[in-house]
């Protein structure tokens, strides 16, 4: 069990001898936070990690390469320092290497900018700590289970007339090991979500819920939009991880759920790992939110004609040009499961000098 009256331990990994002098003596005016070293090298850090297991290692920009060997050392949360400010789908790109959030550079001069650097400072260290009020879930009685880290990215699949079993088909076979949130949205009343839901937990080797507002995305999870109402995907704070949930919005359009609104979301929030998949249906919903997908560099598939029930909805994402891949319904799936598996982690490219120069 945790020791909630133990300090709560930090590991500093490469970081300016000031920033980490200047830490050292924040967090040593709490008696509930202790700096238990400090390691130059990547390697060095995930051999102190292995052995210290603190509560949080906050590592320098140089050591954003070593993360996936960190992680096999240490499972727990990450700071980062930054002299730049990150692009806006950095730290979730990082997140699943367990980085939470990042802290800037401290300000040289005492005064109201120090004094306001070392509040967030703390305040961001504080996050990572274990709520004494919430416990955790065990496993066999004994170990607590880690929070899930959030997804490396997510499939969005869109349809209309004949979309319900056409995403049956899809999540028939999905590995149960898929490593990307999936949320659903086709065309229904609210009224049939649950029969829906039922439907794709019949046939899928992956857990299927019904989205409520603030549902975590998770890997390897699907989530049903239900009908009725517009869904989003947008940041949320799932301790101790930054991570994407689901909400609800008022925005009124002719499709109800409507793909439109939900890829768009999707594409503002994640960046690049994004696959937005438009099914079979009536009308042109799915069209804008894939031009929003690949504006922010994600990949947007079509159901071929051959094996739509009725083939408006992809035939208007593929004569607008947004296409990556035309497919019949029974290769999605493949194509999918090669697709999340090609993409890596960004070594490059993470950070802007700018905030007017920040994209996905």
């Amino acid at each position: 069990m945790l020791n909630l009256l133990s300090p709560f331990t930090l590991l500093l990994g490469n970081l300016p001898t000031f920033v980490a002098a200047e830490l050292t003596r924040l967090l040593h005016t709490d008696p509930a936070l202790r700096v238990v070293g400090n390691a130059m090298g990547s390697d060095e850090l995930s051999r102190q990690a292995r052995l210290l297991q603190p509560g949080v290692v906050v590592v320098g920009e140089s050591q954003l390469l070593g993360l996936e060997v960190l992680r096999r050392q240490y499972n727990g949360p990450v700071l980062l320092y930054t002299t730049q400010q990150p692009l806006p789908g950095m730290l979730r790109e990082v997140a699943r290497f367990g980085v939470y959030d990042y802290i800037k550079p401290a300000p040289a001069q005492n005064g109201p900018e120090l004094m306001e650097w070392r509040r967030q400072v703390k305040r961001k260290v504080n996050a990572a700590r274990p709520k004494p009020t919430a416990a955790l879930p065990l496993t066999d009685g004994m170990r607590p289970v880690a929070a899930p880290l959030p997804p490396r990215g997510v499939v969005v699949i869109g349809g209309s007339t004949g979309g319900a079993p056409a995403v049956e088909h899809v999540l028939r076979l999905l590995p149960v090991d898929f490593p990307w949130a999936v949320v659903v949205a086709v065309h229904l009343p609210a009224s049939f979500t649950d029969t829906l839901v039922e439907r794709l937990r019949r046939v899928s080797a992956l857990p299927v819920a019904a989205a409520t507002k603030g549902s975590a995305l998770e890997a390897g999870k699907v989530l049903v939009a239900p009908g009725g109402t517009n869904s989003i995907i947008k940041v949320g704070a799932m301790y101790p991880w930054l991570g994407w949930q689901t909400d609800f919005v008022s925005e009124t359009s002719l499709d109800v759920p409507s793909v439109d609104i939900l890829m768009q979301s999707v594409a503002r929030t994640v960046g690049r790992n994004v696959v937005g998949i438009v099914l079979t249906g009536l009308g042109h919903d799915g069209t804008s939110g894939a031009r929003h997908i690949r504006e922010q560099g994600g990949v947007v598939i079509a159901q071929d004609e051959a094996s739509s029930a009725v083939f408006s909805m992809p035939k208007s994402v593929i004569e607008a040009g947004l296409a990556n891949a035309v497919l019949p319904l029974h290769d999605v799936a493949g194509f999918l499961v090669r697709h999340v598996a090609s993409r890596p982690l960004r070594h490059l490219g993470l950070f802007s000098a700018t905030p007017q120069t920040l994209h996905s």
